[in-house]
């Protein structure tokens, strides 16, 4: 509640009329109608003063509490035993804790960004996963606004340490690399898996290569490098501009 509406409030259940309270304020009525009327704010001393009148704390009438004077809790803790005492304390601190975590959700759920993501567009970092050309999205969040096009969840490990498992790429799309080796989701039409790889373009098709060299115990790359020829039919869908864990909010709030 704004200063100008809890003073007009407080007067009004005072009884006393504006005439009145710049009386008491040693004011002109001008002055105190111009607070009430929101045209102006009243000073340090003047809210003291305005406290005083309507027996009513600062941050009362500053709207930072709805307790209308301290003096209350004070009254009431005077009248308790010392272990009530410190219960209430003790309740209190875990309130303002508790408000302190409410107060960070909410900020944190004012900074998220939406993403749509396809539901059936699932990227592989591995072997391949089916790509299609349905539109149907979900929303995930981030906290950082990046300029894409469309998400895609990421499956498998191929792309480690860079693009995990289970993270949202998003694409933007573009239909070849701006170098040699970019990171791309490339549509392999022919066989309707999709990729998420480093790609090269040259003359007889799209060399995909993997950023996770782990070998297995023969000494083989576990991820080895996949070419695709023309006929083959691949597409770049396009680039990748940034991957991450998508924020769950169900955990939040």
């Amino acid at each position: 509640m704004k200063i100008s509406e809890r003073l007009k409030s407080l007067r009004l259940e005072s009884g006393k009329t504006q005439k009145e309270v710049a009386q008491e304020l040693d004011i002109l009525t001008e002055a105190y109608r111009r607070w009430e009327n929101g045209r102006s704010n009243p000073k340090k001393d003047s809210l003291e003063k305005l406290a005083k009148v309507f027996n009513v704390s600062v941050s009362y009438l500053l709207g930072e509490t709805n307790l209308r004077s301290s003096n209350r809790i004070y009254n009431i803790m005077e009248q308790l035993s010392k272990p009530r005492q410190e219960n209430t304390i003790n309740y209190a601190e875990s309130q303002l804790e508790q408000q302190k975590q409410d107060n960070k959700i909410i900020q944190l759920k004012n900074s998220l960004i939406p993403y749509e993501v396809a539901t059936e567009k699932a990227l592989s970092a591995g072997l391949g996963e089916g790509y299609t050309d349905n539109i149907e999205t979900t929303t995930v969040y981030w906290d950082k606004r990046v300029n894409y096009d469309i998400g895609i969840p990421i499956k498998g490990d191929s792309m480690e340490p860079e693009y995990q498992n289970g993270e949202t790429a998003l694409i933007k799309y573009q239909s070849c690399p701006d170098y040699d080796g970019q990171v791309c989701a490339v549509d392999h039409v022919s066989t309707g898996n999709a990729y998420i790889k480093c790609v090269t373009v040259q003359e007889d098709g799209l060399l995909l290569e993997s950023l996770n060299v782990e070998e297995n115990q023969n000494g083989e790359r576990n991820f080895p490098d996949k070419k695709i020829l023309w006929e083959e039919n691949p597409r770049i869908i396009g680039k990748v501009v940034a991957a991450f864990t998508p924020i769950e909010i169900n955990n939040i709030f």
